[in-house]
C-alpha cells in the first residue's frame, strides 16, 4: 500500500507538466520612463503562463533589483515602484539607470525590453508670455516662452484672456482667436479694443501635473500703415516628429497686411514641381486649415518636405517644413509554439521591421544570449532535451530602443524506451544483488517495480530491499532495486514498467534463489466484471516442479473461462461477480515433494454505466440550461464529476447539485459565450471510469463598434463612415436608418456592404438636409442591436431680419432688429464705428465700461439701446458668423434728436468781495440754441448795467454762455437762471451767487497727548469769523511742506488726533483756517517726537552662507527705517534644524556693531551636511520685533565620520574573495554617498615591500569580488565610504584567507648515493605551498640500458611520505641501473606539479655528498638560527664550517658553534653575524660544498623629520626613512605636543612620507618627533623639531587710524574696533578701560564679555578733558594692550584749547608724574654704570686678555667706520624712494661686528636632519599682511654661539646685534662691488629695512651656512656683521633684557636645553639649527600670496607673522 502515494504524485506531476506553458508578457514595460522626484514613478509588468510566472526585475548589470527601503519597492503583482525622494537622495544606480522585467516559470523565462529610467528633479519655473506687435486689422501672435531646462516636460494647455476667458487649442479656431497645437495664440483682425485685455498662457508639467500661469502681456498695435505690408513667417515648425498612425500638425504662422493667404504644398523627392494641397479634406486624412496642415494617422508615405506659402498684395513669403514619421519597432517570432521530437531540427523565423529601423538582432534562450544568434533565422539542430524552453528575438534600433517577441520550444511526446534492463539470475542465499532499469521518453517517464505482478514497496520491514530512482541531466530515468543478504523468499519474477502519457514499456526476468518452495502472502486482488483477470502465484524457492490453483477444495480450471499457465499464472476470462469472487489457494511443490501454499482473496467490482442525456436545441444569451447525469449501473463508491472541454468545471461559473450517489444535475443560470463547449459527465469507481459528452451552443448577439462623423463638416464637403460588427454569431444583417427611417440610395447617399460584418455609408456632397441621426442596425438569431451617430452639416448664416437705419429722440429706448440663421446657430455681434464715419469699429460687449447698462444684446441678436443720447448716434455694424464661410454683416445709421439740456440743473458760485464773478452755463442740444439770463423774473443784459458782460463760445458738448459781474458786491448775491431754447424744446439752469471774505490764522497750537502711533493737537481760532473748516498739516522733519499730509476738521472743532504716525519720529504740525472767502495763513510750526515702539518689521537681506561642514555665517541688514520704531540695539538670531520643524529656534543675541546696523554671526558646531533654518529678530529699547522669514541653508558636505558597518568577507576560490558590507549610519554619511573604497593587502608583510601602498578598489555596490589574489594567503581588508569631499574613515581591518589550492613544485631536489645499493633523495618544500602540506609523493622511474623506460610491472610504486619529510632513503636498489626521481607535494585540494627530475646510478663508490641545500636565510636579531649540513660518504668523511674565508670551531661557549649533527648553530644573532657561511665535506671518493647567506633583521633607524610648511591651524611634515634594518616597515608614530603641553600620538601608515597635522592652535609653538616601526621592533625617536603655527597676538592699528578708532563728543566717545589687526588669528573679544589723563585708576567699560563687539559708546565724560583709553584685544595666541589718548569737545561741540584742557585737568607736582621720574632714575643709574665700567677697564688695562677685549673694541670701531662707508655706497645704488630719509651723519648708523665660524665642529653638534631648510630674518613694522608677514617667535632662538677667529672655506655665519628700543639706529647690509652675491641681501635687507618706521626689538639675525655642494640656496656667501653703535648708551650683550620685550622673546626657553650667552663667550657652530621653512618666494609669488590672503582672509603656509608685545616692532621671516 505504500506505493499508492508515490503513484498519485507521479500522476499529478504528469498532469501539471502536461499543461505547462511558457511565460508570455501580457503587459510589457515601456522603453522609457521619466518621472518627477516629487511624485515618484512605477513600472508595470505582468505575464501569463502555466504555472503562473514569477516576476522579478533586473538592474543594469543583470543582477536582481532588490528593494531599497524608502527608495525602491517591488509589489507582489510585479510592479516596480520608485518612491518620491528629495533631491539630495538622488541615486544614480536607482533613479538614472536601466531595468528589465524577467518572467519565469518551470517552462522557461523571458526578459522584457530595456527600460531607460530617468528621474527629473522638480524645479520651479516661470513662463513668460510675449506678443509680436501687429498692425491694426491684421493678426497678432502671442508666444509662451519656457525655460530650456523644463521645456521638454512642459506643454502649453490654454491661454487666458483676463479675467476669465479661456482659449484652448483647436485646428480651426473661432474666427477671432485661434490657439495652435504648438501653443501660439493667433488673434485675427486686431483693433484698438484688443490692446486693453491682458493675456496669460497656462502650462502644465507632464510629470508633476503642476499648472503654472505666465506673466501677463498686452498686444501692442503698430500705428496703422496705409501701405501694404508683405507677409513674414513669424512661426513655423521646422521639423515635426511623430510616430506612425499618430496625428501630425504642421504650423506656419505669418503676419502681413492685408492678412496673407496661406497655401500648402507637398515637395516630391524626385525634384518635380511641388504639389498643392487644397484647403479642406484630401483623402480623408490631410486638411489644410490656414496656418495649419493636419494629417490624421500619419504613415511613412506622409514623411518628407512640405512648403507653406503666404501671399498678399504686397508680396509673398514661404518656409519649408520636414515631417519625420518614425515607425515603431515590431517583432514577430514564428512559430509561437513549436513542438519537436528529440534529435530533430527546430527553426524559428524573426520578422523585425521596419527594415531600415532595425540596427541589429540578437537571440535569447531563457533570458540568456544565444551564441552566434544574430540573423533573422535560428536553427536548433539536433534538438536535445536541454534545448526546450523560451526563445526570444530582440531587435534594436540605432537610438537604443528595443523590441522583442517570444516563442516556446517544447519536446514532442515520445513513449518510453528501455535503455538498460536486467537479466535472469540464479544464486544462493546470502549475497547482495542489484537490479537496474533505465528508460528515456518525453515527458520524463516514471518506473514502477513489481514482484510476481504485485507492487513492491520502496523498502521492506527488514530494511533489506531498497528501491531508488533518479533523473540524469539528459532526462533519462534510472531506477534500481538493491537487495542485501538475498533470502529464499526474495526469489520470483521481477518486472520494471516505464510509463508516461505517450505509452509504456516493461521488462521482466526471474531471480532464482536456491531453497524450498515458499509462497508469499497475496494481497486482496480486485477484478473488474466482464474483463479478464490475470493473477500470478508469488512463489519463491528454486527449483520448483509445479504450481497449482484451487478453489473450495477443487483444482482449477473447472470451466472454459479459467486457465492455469505453467509459470503459475491463473487467467479468468469475462469475470463474473457472483461466481468468481472468493478465496483462492496457490500450491507450489519441488521434486523432493516439499510444498508451500497460500490463500488469496479476489473481489469483483462492477464498472459504472451512464444513462445517455442530450439537449434538443441551441441556447440564446442569458437563457438557463440543465443537464442531468444518471449512473444506472456500477458498484459504490461512485464519484461523479463534470468537465467542459476536458477540464474540470469550476463551481463559480456553474451550479452542480449531487442529488444522490447515482444522480448529478448541472445548472447554468445565465448562458454567455464563455459557456460554449462540450460538457462531460464522468463516473468512476475502483473498477473503471466512463464518460458521456453533450455539446452546448450559445448564440451570441452582434456587437457594433462605435463610430462617429468627423467634426467641421459643411455644405459641399463629403463624408463616409463604417459600421463594423465586432462580435456576434453569423449570419448577421446590417442596415442603416436616418432619423428612424430606412435610407434609400440616391445620387448623394450610398450604402455599400464591405464584408459580412461591415457596411459603408458614403455621402458624396453634403447639404443641410443631411443633418440628423444615423443608426446602424445589426441583427442575427440572438438579437437586434443599434448604434446611432449624429451628423451635423454646417450651413453659413443668412438674414432672417436685416437691420435698417433708425431715428430716435434723446432719452428714449430704441431697438435695432438683427436676426440670422445657419448651422451651427450663428453668433451675432454688434460693433459701433469710432467717430462720425463708418470704417473703424469697436465691438459692443456686455459689461463694457464705455456703455455700461445703456444697451442690451438680446438673445435673437437685436440691439436694445436705453435712454439714448448723442454719443449713441453713429454707424452700427451687425455681423453674423458661425465659422462657416465668411459670415454676413450690415451697417446702419442711428440718428438722435436732442432738445436743449444741462448736465446739472443747479450750481453754486462763490466769489470774494471786490473780485469779478463769472456765471457760466454749458448747454447741449441740437443747434441753433438761444440763451437768456434772468435774475428773478428780470432779464440780465449788458445794456442794463455797466458791470455786466456776456459772452458765448462753442464747446465739444454744445454751447457755453457766460455772465460776468465785475467788482462783485453783496447786492449781487442771489439766484440767476440760464434759459435755453431750440426747435425741439427748452430747459433752464439755476446759478446761485455768493460773495464772501477769508478768516484769520489759528493760534495757541499745542500738543496735549503724544504716543507712539498718534498725537492730539489743539488750537484756538484766530477770530470769530465764519470758519467752515480747519486744515491740519503735518509731516516728518526734513520733508518739504508740499509733501505734507493734511487732515480736515469742521469749523466748530479745535482739536484733532493725528494718526497713524511712525514711532520714534520727529514731526512738525501747523493749522490753517478755511472760510467761505478763502484760507487763512498757517499757524506757527509745532515740533514733537513720537514715542518708541517695538520694531514692526523684520531684518532684511538675511543670508546664510556655509563656510564648512559645521560652520555657517549669517548676515543681515536692519529693518526698513520706517519700521524700526526706535534705535536698533541688537538682534536675536535663531537657528534650528529644518528636519526638526516642531523644535524651537536656538537664539543668540548679537549687539549692533556697525554704523549701518548690519550684522553678522558665525555659527559653529553644526551638524554636517544638514539643512538649517535661520531667523533674525531686531531689538530696540521697547523690545523685540517680528521674526524674519526663515532662510534655509545646508552645511557643506564632508567625508563620512563612520566607516561602513558589518564588513564581512568569504573566500570564493584560491585567488578571489568576496567582501560585503552595509552603509554607514545615515547620520554619519555627511553628504551624498558616491560609493565605497576598499583597501586590501597581504597580511604577511615579509613578502612585500614596506613602501608599497596597499591596493584599492572603488565601487558603488555593497559587495565586491577581489580577483587575482595570492593563493591561500591572508589578506587585510578595510572599507571606507566616499562622498564628494573624499574618503571617510576606514573600518577596522578584517582578515580573510583565500582558499587552498594545489601546491607548487618543490623548490629543489637532489639524489646522492648513501651506500652501494642505497640512494638518498632530499628536497626543499615548495616556495608556494598554497595551503597546508598534507604529504609528499616520491616518484621513481627505472631505466633499462639505453635509457629506455622499464616495463610497468618493473617500475616501483610511488611512495607517499608525511608532510614533515624532506628526505627519503631507498634501499635494495640494483647496482649499475639508472633511477630517476621527482617529488610532488599535496594539499587537501590535490597533488601539485612534480619537481625537476634527478637521476642517479647506484655503485660501489660513495663519495662525500651533502643532502642539505644551501639557501638565503632571513632571521630577526636576538634569535637563534641552525644551518643543517646532512652529509653521507664512505669512507667516513670530514666536515668543515667557515664564514667567508675563516674556519669556525666547535666551541659551544661561543655564540656560533657546530652541533653533534654537524649543523652550525648561532645564538642571539646580531647584525655582525651577517654573511656567507659554507659547509664543506670531503673523503677519498669526493667532496661537496653548500653555501648559506644570512641576513639579520634589526629594528629600523630613526627617520629624518622636516617641516615643509605651516598655516594658522596646520603643519605639513615630511620625513625620510632611515635604514629599515633589513625588514619591511609596518608604520610610523607621530608624537606632538604644544609647548609645555601633553604629548599626543598619531599612527601613520608605512607607505606615506608626508602628512599634514591639522586642527592646531593658531600662533602656538609645537614640538614634534617621529618613530618608525618594523617587523622586529621600533626605531629611536627622530630629532625633535619645533614649529610655530602662523599667527600671533593681536597687533596695533597704524597711527593714521587713531582718528577712525576714537571719535569723541562733549560727554561721550565712540570707539570703533572694526579694523583692528588680528595678528593672523581670529579675534575672540575686547576689553576696554578708560581714565582721566594723569589718573591711576582705570574705569572698566567692557569687561570679560565673550561676544566680539566692535562698536562701543562711553558715556558720562567731562567736556574739554583729556582721557586715556586702553584696548585689550584677545585671540587664541594671546592678548595685546594698546593705549590711546583723546580729548572731549566743549559743550558747544568745538575743539578745546590747551589752556582749557590744562585747567580742567588740574596741576600736579612733577614728582607724581612717572613719565618724568623714570627717565631721571634711568639716567642716574646709567651714570653709575658708566663709572663702574671705566674703573674696571682701567684696572684690566695691563691684563693681556683685557687688552684683547679693548683691542676688539678698537677693531669694531674701525670696522664700523668701514661699514658706514659701505652703507652710504649702497644707499646711492639702491634707488630708494624719495620719501625715504637718508642719515645725515655717520653717528646715525650703527656699525657691524664680524664673527667667523670654527674650523672644527664637535661631534655632539652634528647637523640636524632638519637643517636642509634655512631662514634669514629681516626687521619690519608688522602692520600689513602678505609677503611682509613676520615669522613665529620660535625662529628667534639662537642655539649655542661662540665668537672665534678664522673662517672655514668660504662658509660663514653672521650674528647681527640690532639696535634696541631707545637706540636711534637703523640697519643696512651693503654689498661690496667685488662680491656680487651680496646683491641678494641688499634687496631683502636694504630696501625693506629702510621702509620700516619703528625700531626693532629682537636681538639678532641668523643666516644659514652657504656651501658649494649643498642643494640649499644661501642668500650670502661671505657675510660680515658688525655691532651697531647708536646715540647714547650701547648694549652689546645678548642676555640683557630689552625694554618692553618679554623674556620668552629674548632668549631660548629652558626646554631647549640651552642657556643664554653673551657675545664674548657664545660658541658658534657650522651646524646652527635654523628654523624650518619651505622655500624662497619670488616677488610674483609674494604678490599672489598677498592677493589670496586679502580675498580669503587666510594665512599663507609660507609666512608667519607674530606681533611683538605691547605693539613693539616685529621680525619677518622668509623661508629659503
Amino acid at each position: 500500500m505504500r506505493v499508492i502515494p508515490c503513484l498519485l504524485f507521479v500522476l499529478l506531476a504528469k498532469d501539471v507538466r502536461g499543461e505547462a506553458r511558457g511565460p508570455v508578457f501580457v503587459l510589457e514595460p515601456p522603453h522609457k520612463l521619466d518621472f518627477s522626484n516629487s511624485s515618484g514613478g512605477w513600472l508595470d509588468c505582468s505575464a501569463a503562463g502555466q504555472p503562473a510566472p514569477m516576476i522579478t526585475w533586473l538592474a543594469a548589470d543583470g543582477s536582481p533589483a532588490m528593494e531599497v527601503p524608502g527608495v525602491r519597492r517591488i509589489l507582489l503583482n510585479g510592479t516596480l515602484v520608485l518612491l518620491p525622494f528629495p533631491a539630495a537622495a538622488f541615486r544614480q544606480d536607482v533613479h538614472s539607470t536601466t531595468y528589465r522585467c524577467l518572467a519565469e516559470n518551470s517552462a522557461g523565462r523571458v526578459v522584457s525590453r530595456t527600460v531607460q529610467v530617468r528621474a527629473v528633479v522638480s524645479q520651479a519655473y516661470q513662463a513668460l508670455a510675449e506678443a509680436v506687435p501687429a498692425v491694426r486689422g491684421c493678426t497678432a501672435i502671442l508666444r509662451c516662452v519656457l525655460p530650456s531646462f523644463v521645456k521638454e516636460f512642459v506643454r502649453i494647455v490654454s491661454w487666458l484672456q483676463e479675467p476669465s476667458f479661456y482659449i484652448y487649442p483647436s485646428l480651426q479656431g473661432d474666427g477671432k482667436f485661434h490657439m495652435l497645437p504648438t501653443g501660439e495664440l493667433l488673434i485675427h483682425g486686431v483693433d484698438s479694443n484688443d490692446q486693453y485685455p491682458s493675456y496669460r498662457c497656462r502650462t502644465m508639467h507632464r510629470l508633476t501635473r503642476q499648472v503654472v500661469t505666465s506673466s501677463s502681456t498686452l498686444i501692442r498695435i503698430i500705428p496703422e500703415n496705409r501701405m501694404p505690408v508683405p507677409p513674414l513667417i513669424v512661426e513655423h515648425s521646422a521639423t515635426v516628429h511623430v510616430v506612425q498612425d499618430e496625428g501630425a500638425v504642421l504650423v506656419c504662422a505669418a503676419q502681413g497686411c492685408p492678412a496673407p493667404d496661406i497655401r500648402w504644398y507637398r515637395i516630391p523627392t524626385s525634384g518635380r514641381q511641388p504639389l498643392s494641397i487644397p484647403s479642406g479634406e484630401v483623402g480623408g486624412r490631410a486638411r489644410a486649415i490656414g496656418p495649419l496642415l493636419a494629417l490624421e494617422g500619419a504613415g511613412p508615405e506622409d514623411a518628407g518636405m512640405y512648403r507653406c506659402s503666404a501671399n498678399n498684395s504686397a508680396g509673398a513669403a514661404g518656409a519649408e517644413l520636414r515631417l519625420v514619421v518614425s515607425t515603431p519597432l515590431r517583432v514577430n517570432l514564428s512559430p509561437g509554439v513549436q513542438t519537436v521530437e528529440l534529435g530533430a531540427t527546430a527553426e524559428f523565423h524573426c520578422d523585425a521591421g521596419p527594415e531600415e529601423a532595425v540596427a541589429g538582432i540578437t537571440w535569447l534562450k531563457d533570458g540568456r544570449l544565444v551564441a552566434g544568434g544574430t540573423g533573422r533565422r535560428l536553427l536548433v539542430r539536433p534538438v536535445r532535451r536541454e534545448d526546450k524552453g523560451m526563445y526570444q528575438c530582440v531587435a534594436r534600433s540605432d537610438e537604443g530602443v528595443t523590441a522583442q517577441a517570444a516563442a516556446e520550444l517544447t519536446l514532442g511526446d515520445a513513449p518510453p524506451s528501455l535503455l538498460y534492463s536486467f537479466i535472469e539470475q540464479t544464486m544462493q542465499p546470502g549475497p547482495s544483488v542489484s537490479l537496474k532499469c533505465s528508460a528515456a521518453g518525453n515527458p520524463t517517464p516514471s518506473i514502477e517495480w513489481r514482484l510476481d505482478g504485485f507492487a513492491l514497496p520502496p523498502t521492506d520491514i527488514a530494511n533489506r530491499i531498497h528501491i531508488g530512482q533518479y533523473v540524469t541531466v539528459h532526462g533519462d530515468v534510472i531506477s534500481h532495486i538493491n537487495i542485501s543478504h538475498v533470502a529464499v523468499e526474495d526469489g520470483g519474477e521481477y518486472s520494471c514498467s516505464a510509463k508516461n502519457r505517450a505509452g509504456g514499456a516493461s521488462h521482466a526476468a526471474r531471480l532464482n534463489v536456491y531453497g524450498l518452495p515458499y509462497v508469499r502472502p497475496m494481497p486482496k486482488v480486485t477484478a473488474v466484471a466482464g474483463e479478464t483477470l490475470y493473477i500470478k502465484c508469488p512463489v519463491a524457492g528454486y527449483p520448483i516442479e509445479d504450481i497449482r490453483w484451487e478453489r473450495n477444495g477443487r483444482e482449477l480450471p473447472v470451466d472454459l473461462r479459467q486457465k492455469v499457465f505453467p509459470n503459475g499464472t491463473l487467467a479468468i476470462r469475462h469475470v463474473q461477480k457472483p461466481t468468481d469472487a472468493g478465496m483462492y489457494t496457490c500450491t507450489a511443490r519441488n521434486k523432493q515433494g516439499h510444498s508451500s501454499r497460500r490463500n488469496g482473496e479476489i473481489t469483483v467490482i462492477v464498472p459504472p454505466k451512464i444513462s445517455p442525456f442530450s439537449v434538443e436545441r441551441s441556447f440564446h444569451l442569458g437563457e438557463r440550461a440543465t443537464l442531468t447525469c444518471s449512473v444506472v449501473r456500477g458498484d459504490p463508491p461512485l464519484v461523479i464529476t463534470w468537465l467542459r472541454d476536458g477540464s474540470t468545471l469550476s463551481p463559480s461559473t456553474v451550479s452542480i447539485n449531487q442529488v444522490d450517489p447515482f444522480n448529478s444535475i448541472l445548472l447554468i443560470e445565465s448562458l454567455s459565450p464563455e459557456h460554449n463547449g462540450n460538457y462531460s459527465c464522468r463516473a468512476s469507481n475502483q473498477a473503471s471510469t466512463v464518460t458521456h459528452t453533450q455539446r452546448i451552443t450559445v448564440n451570441v448577439p452582434p456587437s457594433i463598434e462605435p463610430f462617429s462623423f468627423q467634426e467641421g463638416l459643411s455644405e459641399g464637403m463629403r463624408t463616409r463612415t463604417i459600421c463594423g460588427v465586432s462580435s456576434g454569431d453569423p449570419p448577421i444583417s446590417v442596415t442603416w436608418l436616418k432619423d428612424g427611417a430606412p435610407i434609400a440610395n440616391d445620387n448623394l447617399v450610398n450604402v455599400s456592404t464591405l464584408d459580412s460584418f461591415s457596411s459603408l455609408l458614403n455621402i458624396k456632397q453634403l447639404v443641410a438636409q443631411h443633418s440628423g441621426d444615423y443608426t446602424c442596425v445589426a441583427s442575427n438569431l440572438a438579437a437586434v442591436v443599434r448604434f446611432t451617430a449624429t451628423l451635423s452639416v454646417k450651413v453659413p448664416p443668412k438674414w432672417v431680419v436685416e437691420p435698417v437705419d433708425t431715428n430716435a429722440p434723446r432719452g428714449r429706448h430704441v431697438m435695432i432688429q438683427c436676426q440670422a440663421d445657419g448651422v451651427p446657430t450663428p453668433t451675432v455681434t454688434w460693433k459701433k464705428a469710432r467717430g462720425s464715419k463708418s470704417g473703424d469699429y469697436e465691438e459692443l460687449r456686455g459689461g463694457s465700461s464705455t456703455w455700461g447698462a445703456q444697451y442690451k444684446l438680446l438673445s435673437n441678436g437685436s440691439l436694445l439701446l436705453q435712454h439714448v443720447k448723442e454719443d449713441h448716434e453713429g454707424f452700427y455694424l451687425c455681423q453674423a458668423s458661425n465659422g462657416i464661410g465668411e459670415g454676413i454683416g450690415k451697417v446702419i445709421q442711428l440718428h438722435v434728436n436732442s432738445a436743449p439740456y444741462f448736465a446739472v440743473q443747479s450750481k453754486l458760485v462763490s466769489v470774494r468781495k471786490g473780485e469779478t464773478a463769472e456765471l457760466k452755463c454749458d448747454v447741449s442740444g441740437d443747434a441753433p440754441i438761444n440763451v437768456v439770463w434772468l435774475k428773478g423774473k428780470e432779464i440780465v443784459a449788458a445794456s442794463s448795467n455797466y458791470r455786466y458782460n456776456t459772452k458765448q463760445e462753442m464747446i465739444p458738448s454744445g454751447v457755453s454762455f457766460t455772465l460776468q459781474i465785475m467788482s462783485a458786491e453783496g447786492s449781487d448775491a442771489g439766484s440767476y437762471y440760464c434759459q435755453a431754447t431750440n426747435v425741439y424744446g427748452r430747459d433752464q439752469q439755476l446759478v446761485q451767487l455768493a460773495v464772501q471774505e477769508p478768516p484769520a490764522s489759528p493760534n495757541a497750537v499745542e500738543m496735549i497727548m503724544v504716543s507712539s502711533r498718534s498725537s492730539s493737537v489743539q488750537w484756538k481760532p484766530g477770530s470769530a469769523g465764519d470758519v467752515t473748516q480747519y486744515f491740519v498739516q503735518y509731516l516728518q522733519e526734513g520733508i518739504p511742506w508740499d509733501q505734507a499730509r493734511v487732515n480736515t476738521v469742521s469749523g466748530g472743532a479745535h482739536s484733532i488726533v493725528l494718526e497713524p504716525l511712525q514711532p520714534a519720529t520727529r514731526y512738525i504740525v501747523r493749522v490753517t483756517a478755511q472760510g467761505p472767502a478763502g484760507r487763512s495763513a498757517p499757524s506757527p510750526d509745532l515740533r514733537f517726537t513720537t514715542q518708541a515702539q517695538k520694531p514692526a518689521g523684520p531684518p532684511l537681506q538675511v543670508s546664510v552662507t556655509a563656510l564648512s561642514s559645521t560652520t555657517v555665517v549669517i548676515s543681515w541688514s536692519p529693518p526698513r527705517q520706517e519700521l524700526q520704531h526706535g534705535t536698533i540695539s541688537g538682534y536675536n538670531v535663531g537657528v534650528k534644524l529644518a528636519s526638526g520643524a516642531s523644535n524651537g529656534f536656538n537664539f543668540t543675541s548679537v549687539p549692533v556693531d556697525t554704523e549701518e546696523g548690519r550684522g553678522t554671526l558665525l555659527v559653529s558646531n553644526l551638524r554636517k551636511f544638514s539643512r538649517y533654518l535661520v531667523v533674525v529678530q531686531a531689538i530696540n529699547q521697547e523690545g523685540a520685533g517680528p521674526l524674519s522669514e526663515p532662510v534655509a541653508a545646508t552645511t557643506l558636505e564632508d567625508v563620512p565620520s563612520k566607516p561602513p558597518q558589518d564588513v564581512r568577507c568569504v573566500a570564493l576560490s584560491p585567488q578571489s574573495i568576496q567582501v560585503s558590507w552595509q552603509p554607514p549610519p545615515s547620520a554619519n554619511i555627511h553628504g551624498l554617498l558616491q560609493g565605497y573604497k576598499l583597501i586590501y593587502e597581504l597580511a604577511e608583510l615579509a613578502s612585500t615591500h614596506a613602501s608599497s601602498a596597499p591596493e584599492s578598489r572603488q565601487t558603488t555596490a555593497l559587495t565586491i569580488v577581489l580577483q587575482g589574489l595570492a593563493r591561500h594567503s591572508n589578506y587585510t581588508v578595510q572599507v571606507a565610504a566616499i562622498t564628494g569631499i573624499g574618503d571617510g574613515p576606514l573600518c577596522r581591518p578584517i582578515y580573510c584567507k583565500t582558499a587552498e589550492d594545489v601546491p607548487g613544485a618543490p623548490r629543489d631536489i637532489k639524489v646522492i648515493a648513501s651506500g652501494p645499493q642505497t640512494l638518498l633523495v632530499s628536497w626543499l618544500p615548495p616556495s608556494t605551498p598554497r595551503g597546508s602540506i598534507t604529504g609528499y609523493t616520491l616518484h621513481t622511474r627505472l631505466l633499462l640500458p639505453g635509457s629506455q623506460q622499464a616495463p610497468s610491472d618493473m617500475q616501483p610504486s610511488p611512495r607517499a611520505l608525511p608532510p614533515g619529510a624532506n628526505s627519503f632513503e631507498l634501499n635494495g636498489l640494483r647496482t649499475g641501473v639508472e633511477y630517476q626521481f621527482w617529488v610532488s607535494a599535496s594539499t587537501r585540494v590535490g597533488d601539485g606539479p612534480g619537481s625537476r627530475i634527478v637521476s642517479s646510478v647506484p655503485s660501489g663508490r660513495v663519495p662525500a655528498k651533502i643532502a642539505s641545500f644551501g639557501q638565503q636565510i632571513i632571521q630577526p636579531w636576538r634569535t637563534s638560527v641552525t644551518l643543517p649540513c646532512i652529509a653521507v660518504g664512505l669512507p667516513t668523511f670530514s666536515r668543515e664550517w667557515s664564514k667567508g674565508n675563516s674556519l669556525l670551531s666547535r666551541d659551544e661557549a661561543s655564540r656560533a658553534y657546530i652541533t653533534d649533527s654537524g649543523a652550525l648553530r648561532i645564538d642571539s644573532i646580531t647584525r655582525d653575524d651577517e654573511g656567507n657561511y659554507s659547509c664543506h665535506v670531503h673523503n677519498s671518493e669526493g667532496a661537496d660544498r653548500i653555501l648559506y647567506k644570512i641576513t639579520v633583521q634589526v629594528p629600523p633607524a630613526a627617520p629624518s623629520l622636516y617641516i615643509s610648511g605651516s598655516t594658522s591651524s596646520s603643519v605639513v611634515l615630511h620625513w625620510k626613512a632611515g635604514d629599515t634594518g633589513g625588514a619591511p616597515l609596518t608604520g610610523f608614530s607621530l608624537h606632538f605636543r604644544p609647548t609645555n603641553g601633553d604629548w599626543e600620538e598619531l599612527s601613520l601608515p608605512r607607505y606615506i612620507n608626508t602628512y599634514e597635522l591639522k586642527d592646531l592652535r593658531c600662533g602656538s609653538e609645537y614640538q614634534i618627533f617621529l618613530t618608525a616601526h618594523g617587523l622586529v621592533g621600533s626605531s629611536p625617536a627622530s630629532s625633535q623639531v619645533t614649529v610655530r603655527t602662523q599667527g600671533s597676538v593681536p597687533g596695533r592699528p597704524p597711527l593714521s587710524a587713531n582718528s577712525q578708532i576714537v571719535q569723541s563728543n562733549s560727554t561721550s566717545v565712540l570707539v570703533r574696533l572694526h579694523n583692528w589687526p588680528d595678528g593672523g588669528c581670529p579675534l575672540s573679544k575686547f576689553e576696554l578701560f578708560y581714565k582721566q589723563a594723569g589718573s591711576d585708576h582705570w574705569n572698566t567699560v567692557l569687561g570679560n564679555m565673550q561676544h566680539l563687539q566692535r562698536r562701543h559708546l562711553i558715556f558720562g565724560l567731562s567736556p574739554a578733558t583729556m582721557y586715556d583709553l586702553k584696548v585689550v584685544a584677545f585671540n587664541v595666541a594671546g592678548q595685546s594692550a594698546n593705549e590711546f589718548s583723546f580729548t572731549t569737545l566743549t559743550l558747544e561741540g568745538e575743539m578745546a584749547s590747551p589752556e582749557l584742557i590744562q585747567k580742567n585737568m588740574g596741576q600736579k607736582p612733577f614728582y607724581t608724574e612717572m613719565k618724568i621720574v623714570l627717565p631721571l632714575l634711568a639716567a642716574f643709574l646709567a651714570v653709575i654704570s658708566a663709572a663702574v665700567a671705566f674703573c674696571l677697564c682701567w684696572k684690566n688695562k695691563g691684563d693681556p686678555q683685557g687688552g684683547k677685549e679693548c683691542q676688539d673694541e678698537r677693531d669694531n670701531k674701525h670696522n664700523s667706520e668701514h661699514q658706514r662707508e659701505q652703507y652710504y655706497a649702497t644707499i646711492h645704488k639702491a634707488a630708494l624712494q624719495a620719501a625715504d630719509k637718508i642719515p645725515e651723519s655717520a653717528e646715525d648708523i650703527s656699525p657691524y661686528a664680524t664673527f667667523h665660524l670654527a674650523e672644527t665642529v664637535p661631534r655632539h653638534a652634528q647637523p640636524s636632519p632638519g637643517s636642509l631648510l634655512h631662514s634669514f630674518i629681516y626687521h619690519e613694522q608688522a602692520t600689513t599682511e602678505g609677503c611682509a608677514s613676520p615669522p613665529s617667535h620660535s625662529v628667534m632662538n639662537v642655539y649655542g654661539k661662540r665668537r672665534r677667529s678664522g673662517s672655514i672655506a668660504g662658509n660663514s655665519a653672521r650674528l647681527t646685534i640690532k639696535g634696541k628700543k631707545g637706540f636711534d639706529s637703523e640697519e643696512y647690509n651693503s654689498p661690496s662691488d667685488s662680491d656680487p652675491d651680496q646683491v641678494i641681501s641688499s634687496r631683502t635687507e636694504s630696501s625693506n629695512q629702510l621702509d620700516g618706521r619703528q625700531r626693532p626689538t629682537h636681538n639678532f639675525m641668523y643666516h644659514g651656512a652657504a656651501s658649494s655642494t649643498s642643494s640649499d640656496l644661501s642668500p650670502t656667501s661671505d657675510q660680515k656683521s658688525l655691532p651697531r653703535r647708536g646715540k647714547g648708551n650701547r648694549n652689546r650683550w645678548i642676555g640683557v633684557p630689552t625694554p618692553g620685550v618679554r623674556p620668552a622673546q629674548r632668549a631660548p626657553t629652558p626646554s631647549s636645553g640651552l642657556r643664554p650667552h653673551n657675545v664674548a663667550e657664545t660658541p658658534f657652530y657650522q651646524s646652527l639649527r635654523p628654523p624650518p621653512y619651505p622655500s624662497e618666494l619670488s616677488e610674483a609669488e609674494c604678490d599672489i600670496d598677498t592677493l589670496k590672503k586679502l580675498k580669503l582672509r587666510a594665512s599663507s603656509s609660507l609666512w608667519s607673522r607674530p606681533s611683538g608685545a605691547n605693539g613693539a616692532p616685529e621680525d619677518f621671516s622668509i623661508a629659503v
